[in-house]
């Protein structure tokens, strides 16, 4: 473009030079390129603002930082990038917006390397043969200035043909050994648990649940993935580098940092760092009150987001920054909840969640925490269904009124009328709202799966498994909802490897004893089944399940024995007429069976929302009884 001589001075531009550039500024801010990152967005326009006007003393590193990023006026500038990380954001975002551009714009700028001075560039139409030169602001250095060079033309020329064939031939050297264009998008990041400062270990609560939050913010930026905390945890207190965990994860970036709770106080540090050169890209330091820590994450989400350079929607920014103050004690109730769920225990989980709700009857978290918790004990077969669903659903209810941005709520509310009202298609909506809120839930995609199995949609279902393994791939949690979803598809030796798989990761994982006990008797190894089932103990869905192996091997007393167990679980919780109905099934009587069918139909159990899938029940299928019940369930046609 050709181009007009330099000033050495941004005020010797003139009004008129001046307002055309703020009105450019104003296109390359809208533009495509600097859209969704704020961050960028208010770096240019400051420093532009600041050349012309000439506060050219405000253009250091360190002023920056201070007006920019809220840095104290002495910080470590050597150890703290964050200004040269957002300006060589800029550089690229700037080289973007000009390669796009459809048109000459008539103004260029251009923020040197090394510098934070940014040069402007004019259009001259009448030279359009004269090579570009420049109207810019004079460079501020820490040493004394250096006299200026001049060079004839063809040197000039000669140095910026040679330029262009280097740049081309590193690009090239860059695409050979990478195989492809060169990409240093991060578009997938870990958040590792952050570290517990206070020196009490009855504080890990509070910065595990200060990390679930975290990760719970940033995966509702969908232009983001961010990978699950049962896979992250895995790495607390690892020897490895980061850059070995990258590989595990398959991620671009890691989010490390540490809690530190002083009284009503909370100092939050987190730092992002590029997992596969292990370069240190943003640090930041927080600190907040105990009322206001928790809506801290998703300013931290958004600040992440914006150094990255990741498009936040404006839907997904007011998301992140809505209020979410809190009493602190009903937080702390809630964070202790989170930690009795992440261990396995929903009956301590749901005293917590119920005492959080006490402190705080407005507080939507505690309420998708105690729906996750009665939810479970239904799952399990652990509290009578008749109690724990719609206590779920209730719970669920509360959450979406009170935010209904929360994605937990959503995904709560989708299992609770599933199992209690086979009602598929508000359980599909619900799903699907939550994915649409945080598509990085792998618990979702998990649930999701499970619901697409169910209804028979097994291919899409084993897409949604494929997402979750991307995003908790070191998860025992994961692998076992994956080997259902194998065990359901009738692909058993799969199924098996996914549970062997999870039952590596720890010393034989009790969650692992079910599926790996109804894969061995579908694969004919009845012995071997019996093994896991009576490790459960007195457990309906195990006794059901050991009942139905018993009647495959033709042993039918065992078989009725486990009938007769199972009645009186009926009696007392109501938990138990589907897996009659599996066991009567196995020993070929089918009056017996489809009665208590019916018994469960009437009950609504849980169970026949597997009614489709379930392997236990291919000897009726061929009866007609079969299909007149599978129709009045409701299962949506696919």
């Amino acid at each position: 473009m050709p181009l007009i001589g330099p000033f050495s001075k941004p005020e010797e531009l003139g009004p008129e030079r001046a307002d055309q550039v703020r009105h450019h500024l104003a296109d390359v801010l809208m533009s495509p390129a600097f859209a969704g990152s704020k961050r960028a967005q208010d770096f240019l326009q400051l420093i532009v603002e600041h050349a012309l006007a000439g506060r050219l003393d405000n253009l250091r590193e360190r002023m920056i930082g201070a007006e920019m990023f809220g840095r104290p006026i002495d910080y470590d500038t050597a150890n703290d990038a964050v200004v040269r990380v957002k300006a060589t954001e800029v550089r690229k975002k700037l080289a973007q917006y000009y390669r796009e551009a459809a048109k000459s714009p008539g103004v260029r700028i251009e923020l040197p390397a090394g510098s934070y001075v940014p040069k402007f560039y004019f259009e001259t139409p009448d030279v359009a043969s004269e090579p570009a030169t420049i109207l810019a602001a004079e460079t501020p250095r820490e040493d004394a200035a250096k006299p200026e060079h001049h060079f004839p033309r063809w040197v000039i020329l000669s140095l910026a043909a040679t330029a262009a064939v280097v740049a081309v031939a590193i690009y090239a050297g860059f695409r050979f050994w990478h195989g492809g264009a060169p990409d240093s998008s991060i578009r997938k990041i870990a958040v590792l648990p952050l570290e517990n400062l206070s020196g009490d270990s009855n504080q890990d609560y509070f910065a595990d649940g200060i990390t679930d939050e975290l990760i719970s913010d940033l995966g509702q930026v969908s232009a983001l993935r961010v990978i699950s905390r049962t896979s992250t945890t895995t790495y607390r207190n690892t020897k490895k580098t980061l850059p070995e965990i990258a590989r595990e994860l398959s991620v671009d970036a890691v989010v490390e940092g540490s809690v530190l709770r002083d009284g009503n106080e909370v100092r939050v540090t987190a730092q992002l760092i590029d997992a596969r050169t292990d370069e240190h890209l943003w640090a930041r330091s927080y600190v907040r009150d105990l009322t206001s820590v928790l809506a801290l994450q998703g300013e931290v989400a958004q600040s992440i987001a914006d150094e990255i350079s990741i498009s936040v929607t404006p839907q997904e920014q007011a998301r992140l920054a809505r209020p979410r103050s809190v009493r602190k004690e009903a937080q702390d109730l809630y964070l202790l909840g989170l930690q009795s769920l992440n261990t396995g225990d929903p009956r301590k989980a749901t005293g917590y969640m119920q005492q959080a709700i006490e402190e705080a009857p407005d507080y939507a978290p505690a309420y998708a925490g105690l729906a996750n918790a009665y939810g479970w004990l239904g799952e399990a077969g652990w509290m009578p269904y008749s109690d724990a669903f719609p206590k779920q659903k209730a719970a669920a209810l509360n959450a979406i009124e009170l935010d209904d941005a929360l994605p937990q709520g959503h995904a709560e509310l989708a299992s609770a009328v599933l199992n209690l009202s086979w009602d598929w298609a508000t359980c599909e909506r619900e799903m699907k709202r939550t994915l649409e809120l945080n598509m990085s839930s792998a618990s979702t995609h998990a649930a999701y799966g499970n619901y697409l199995i169910r209804v028979g949609r097994v291919e899409e279902a084993i897409e949604q498994l494929r997402q979750l393994l991307e995003l908790d791939p070191v998860s025992s949690r994961s692998l076992m909802s994956s080997g259902f979803a194998y065990y359901y598809a009738r692909r058993y030796d799969e199924a098996l490897v996914q549970i062997q798989r999870a039952n590596a990761m720890g010393p034989n994982p009790p969650e692992t004893i079910f599926p790996l006990g109804v894969i061995y008797v579908e694969k004919g190894m009845y012995q071997q089944a019996l093994e896991q089932f009576h490790q459960l103990g007195g457990q309906p869905h195990a006794i059901g399940h050991a009942g139905n192996a018993y009647a495959r091997m033709g042993r039918s007393d065992e078989a009725l024995a486990s009938v007769r167990q199972l009645e009186e679980h009926v009696q007392k919780d109501g938990i138990g007429r589907y897996e009659i109905a599996l066991i009567y099934a196995g020993l070929g009587s089918k009056d017996e069976a489809f009665a208590w069918l019916e018994k469960s139909f009437s009950a609504r159990d849980k169970g026949l929302t597997y009614l489709k899938i379930d392997p236990c029940l291919d000897p009726l299928r061929s009866d007609s009884r079969f299909q007149d019940l599978v129709r009045r369930v409701g299962f949506p046609e696919i």
